[in-house]
């Protein structure tokens, strides 16, 4: 995005319509607020707005943030910024902020910028406006690169001449030091802001000293050198990122009431590195609606347990604000739920009644019979364990003695899985049938005297299996409820 330097100052009102036409930043008759904090850079951008205000048929509107850190200073440039508007002719508005509010939080200028972009938000809903201007420059571009390499965050990508659509840097090709001689030939006033030469700040020590040493030392053309690569990146990564986009479409399992992401598995293991890591930071977006924070190392993280022979074992992976990363048998989720997190219930199932259990999402039914000598209807099917046991289960009545209840699975559970011939601990079973930890809490479990004798829709217990010597059978029925009737007709097989 490096421009070539040439004619006198006046010339950076070319450059900034050269930028509006190449980066589309404006429409004749765009409302754009311009964010101005009275420093060298924004006064500059106001006045070069103002200039070209009639040719564009703008509309401006100055919005200035006192963020209460530098109470005095803060006074002195709301003061200036406001009569700056006046001198202008154009609408003012300000906003103050308590510094208590935020100024203990640990990245005092990342909530900073929080706080400022709300409002300049804010306030372009109040006006109408479709642009929000600031005063970001080609040195600005070049410095926030120099941090990203040294964050590793996995991409070149500075500051964009257009976000969001709305976001837009009119001078960001335009090197520091042409915006400098432009202010000082007009002449314009402007404050300087203290916090710039604090060397607390990782830009400051970046700016004040490790580019004045690569320029020194290594390169005199650094900044020219870097913004270049990055343009080039930049246009690679539109490849990728549209290559991405396909593929995300592509492994994505389903939609999720609750917002959740769901990707399928066994199609993300399959991409390339690079592109799995492109659908991950994706997938965050689409439920987080930025990709801010998320570093190179979370998704590295995710893309490892991808790739293991072993890592078909549940894996939970915790990234920026509060999202999680499951990863299951057939499925990854990105969430803000806690899809492992397990809610004890027990409900008593008394014979010829029928019991709703919304966690598990059925409604169970129970009822005796007594068998004496005709045709066992359905019995012969739960004789072998097939068919009709995933929806109901036929057990020895003169076996199933005790109280009935459905519950969840606890820690310990052992059963005899029917055909088995021995005992098994039920976190076992679930991990043989492949069964996704996110759906196990949720299973429920037929218990009868204290002892496990169906997990429903899964395998009835041996102990209570039906043979030729029963002459009465305990049926439960299980349901699945029907959305549009409101009944209970569908069966649990109906939607394995």
């Amino acid at each position: 995005m490096a421009v070539r330097e040439r004619g006198n100052d006046q010339d950076i009102l070319e450059l900034v319509r050269r930028t509006f036409l190449r980066h589309g930043m404006v429409v004749r008759g765009d409302t754009v607020v311009v964010g101005v904090s009275g420093g060298l850079d924004s006064v500059s951008l106001l006045d070069i707005l103002t200039r070209l205000k009639a040719e564009y048929r703008l509309r401006l509107v100055i919005a200035h943030v006192h963020h209460g850190l530098r109470p005095a200073e803060g006074d002195r440039e709301f003061r200036f910024v406001e009569g700056l508007a006046s001198q202008y002719g154009v609408p003012f508005e300000g906003r103050r902020i308590e510094a208590s509010s935020y100024a203990k939080d640990a990245n005092v200028q990342e909530q900073a910028r929080r706080f400022r972009v709300r409002f300049f938000e804010e306030v372009a809903r109040e006006w109408g406006a479709s642009r929000i201007a600031t005063g970001h420059h080609r040195d600005d571009h070049a410095e926030t690169l120099l941090m990203q390499v040294l964050r590793g965050t996995g991409g070149l990508i500075g500051i964009r001449p257009v976000r969001d659509g709305k976001y837009i840097r009119p001078l960001i090709e335009i090197p520091r030091e042409r915006i400098q001689a432009y202010a000082n030939g007009l002449g314009l006033p402007f404050c300087e802001d203290s916090s710039n030469r604090k060397r607390t700040y990782l830009r400051n020590r970046i700016r004040q000293d490790l580019i004045p040493w690569i320029r020194k030392e290594a390169n005199p053309s650094f900044v020219d050198s870097l913004v270049q690569l990055a343009s080039i990146l930049e246009e690679e990564t539109k490849c990728l990122d549209a290559v991405a986009e396909e593929a995300l479409e592509r492994v994505t399992r389903r939609a999720s009431r609750e917002g959740d992401v769901i990707l399928r598995r066994d199609l993300l293991e399959g991409l390339p590195r690079a592109i799995q890591r492109r659908v991950l930071r994706r997938s965050y977006g689409r439920l987080e609606g930025s990709t801010r924070g998320l570093s190179y190392v979370h998704l590295e993280g995710i893309c490892d347990a991808l790739g293991k022979p072993e890592g078909r074992v549940h894996k939970v992976f915790s990234l920026p604000r509060g999202v999680r990363v499951f990863l299951e048998y057939e499925a990854v989720y990105l969430t803000r739920r806690d899809l492992w997190e397990s809610t004890p219930y027990e409900v008593p199932l008394p014979l010829g009644d029928e019991r709703l259990i919304p966690e598990a999402g059925i409604a169970l039914r129970a009822d005796r019979a007594i068998l004496d000598g005709s045709p066992r209807e359905g019995v012969e099917k739960c004789l072998s364990g097939g068919g009709e046991g995933r929806d109901c289960a036929c057990l020895d009545a003169a076996l199933a003695v005790g109280e009935m209840v459905v519950r969840n699975a606890r820690p310990g559970d052992r059963f005899r899985p029917l055909g088995l011939g021995g005992g098994k601990k039920l976190k076992d079973f679930f991990m043989d049938e492949k069964i996704p930890r996110s759906v196990r809490h949720r299973i429920a479990i037929l218990e009868i005297g204290g002892r496990v004798a169906w997990v429903v829709g899964y395998r009835v217990d041996d102990r209570f299996k039906v043979t030729e010597r029963t002459r009465a059978v305990i049926r439960v029925q299980a349901l699945l409820k029907d959305q549009e009737e409101g009944t209970w007709a569908r069966k649990i097989s109906q939607i394995k």
